[in-house]
């Protein structure tokens, strides 16, 4: 059993002289310290080419999410009208007899 723990642990020692080396080497080919922080990419500006009116990217996300959230609510107060005119139209029944030759409609409830 000591055997099979020192095994592990020398492993896990190679393993992680393995993964600091791969991760030193990564950062030589791949420089992260260029790239932008998430909360840096918030801080860009963005030109709209038609008004010319710089804005922030975060507050173009906000206004956004407003036109979805105000869409969301205009499609549920549409479902529910339909939902209730089919209902007032399924309670209106009509009674079409007419014994006559005219084809006046008598009884229509």
């Amino acid at each position: 059993m000591r055997a099979i723990k020192k095994f592990k642990k020398l492993m896990f020692s190679i393993h992680e002289v393995l993964w600091w080396t791969v991760s030193e080497l990564e950062d030589w080919l791949y420089p992260y310290k260029d790239r932008m922080t998430p909360e840096e990419r918030f801080e860009i500006r963005i030109k709209n080419p038609v008004s010319g009116e710089e804005y922030m990217v975060e507050e173009h996300i906000k206004s956004i999410n407003e036109r979805i959230e105000r869409l969301q609510d205009e499609a549920i107060w549409a479902r529910d009208r339909i939902y209730y005119l089919e209902n007032k139209v399924k309670k209106v029944k009509v009674k079409k007899e007419s014994p006559s030759v005219s084809g006046s409609v008598r009884n229509i409830t």
